[in-house]
């Protein structure tokens, strides 16, 4: 959110989803802006008067060329969980940080070690996800789940 008097302040973008448009709202005491757990809600600039003299602008989060990967990113709540093309990596990233078996009480697998695909087939068995056509567990389904547990803050990870 970026406040103005007069021109005279500058702008504060921020990264996506970090609270830009919550603040907006707060601040004028209405939903004047759109917001949601998801970053990208917000498409263009925005410009609501809080006062005469004191304008409030709302932005687009602005995400600069990273060299971080994507699976970071995601779990960052940076890029939007449903636009990852391979969820099993980014489960595979925060599998190799955290104890997910333990935190999420979940069957040990057959081998002697846990894949992403593994942790994935565990959680959809766990939480009833199957597939429509097969009643497959639906390891999918479950990445996104465990993704979007971690990126609302349910599964700590710190860095």
């Amino acid at each position: 959110v970026g406040v103005a008097h007069s021109g005279r302040v500058p702008p504060r973008p921020g990264l996506p989803n970090a609270g830009k448009s919550s603040v907006l709202n707060a601040l004028l005491g209405r939903s004047a802006v759109g917001v949601s757990r998801a970053p990208g809600r917000t498409r263009y600039f925005q410009t609501h008067f809080l006062t005469p003299t004191v304008r409030l602008c709302d932005c687009p989060g602005l995400v600069f060329p990273s060299r971080a990967p994507p699976e970071l990113q995601v779990l960052a709540g940076v890029y939007p969980i449903a636009q990852l093309q391979d969820p099993y990596s980014a489960v595979g990233f925060l599998g190799s940080r955290l104890a997910l078996p333990p935190l999420l009480q979940l069957r040990p697998p057959s081998g002697a070690g846990w894949t992403a695909w593994e942790l994935c087939e565990a959680w959809a068995e766990k939480r009833g996800y199957k597939t429509a056509r097969a009643a497959r567990n639906d390891a999918a389904r479950a990445a996104n789940a465990l993704l979007r547990l971690a990126a609302e803050g349910r599964l700590r990870l710190c860095m």
